[in-house]
């Protein structure tokens, strides 16, 4: 089972969202320094979601009938 990848305008969405977090936990930082780490931030999580786009995770039927298959190797 394939994920399905979500838009750019969703990404831009998700952006969004997180900003005000983003945000707040730049708040011990200094001033001068907050603006380069929003955008490090931003694209450590582009970073992140294109590595957890591309995991191929198996559906529940798919994950059970692998276990089973493996046990019954195993005895």
């Amino acid at each position: 089972m394939v994920a399905e990848k979500i838009t750019k305008s969703e990404l831009l969405e998700l952006l969004n969202t997180l900003e005000p977090k983003i945000k707040k936990s730049l708040w011990n930082t200094r001033f001068q320094d907050q603006e380069d780490l929003e955008q490090d931030i931003k694209v450590k999580i582009l970073e992140s979601y294109e590595k957890i786009a591309d995991i191929k995770v198996p559906n529940f039927e798919q994950f059970l009938g692998d276990y089973l298959s493996n046990e019954k190797k195993k005895s």
